[in-house]
């Protein structure tokens, strides 16, 4: 049985490109928003030592700022693995693409969860195209069964 954590964690994968951009230098945007989350498009588990194993291919949508302060709208593919012990904790990995038109830029989110906290870093890095030289780190939280909010500072070299 798929836990909450499950779907929570997926959105956060997504969640690490914002659409509130303040410029904190020429160099560095900080980005607030929100990631939302479609239907996975498989989903496996397995147990194993009284652990709940968990993999989803995931995809959504959620807006990206350049390094000039422009939000675009990016699409992401990706995989979820999650770990759930029997008493509710847990972690999550997830390795994903981000895409825009002429560039894509990979994520990739590391989550610990308990019944009462989930804590989240995000990375991001090895933009191609025209994300080329981007790159950032931040956090994200949920806020619903397919929404995250999450505040990334992007670098651009």
């Amino acid at each position: 049985m798929r836990s909450a954590h499950m779907f929570k964690a997926a959105v956060a994968v997504a969640a690490w490109s914002l659409v509130v951009p303040t410029a904190a230098d020429a160099s560095t945007i900080t980005c607030v928003g929100t990631t939302t989350l479609g239907p996975p498009a498989s989903y496996t588990s397995s147990g194993g030592g009284g652990a709940l194993v968990e993999r989803l291919e995931i995809t959504g949508v959620h807006d990206l700022c350049l390094a000039d302060g422009t939000v675009v709208s990016a699409a992401f593919t990706g995989t979820l693995l999650q770990v759930t012990h029997p008493d509710g904790t847990g972690h999550v990995v997830v390795n994903e693409t981000l895409s825009v038109a002429g560039g894509t830029l990979e994520g990739n989110v590391r989550a610990r969860f308990s019944p009462t906290s989930f804590d989240a870093t995000v990375h991001a890095y090895g933009g191609t195209g025209t994300l080329k030289g981007m790159s950032g780190r931040g956090t994200t939280i949920p806020t619903g069964p397919n929404t995250f909010l999450s505040e990334v500072v992007y670098q651009y070299r």
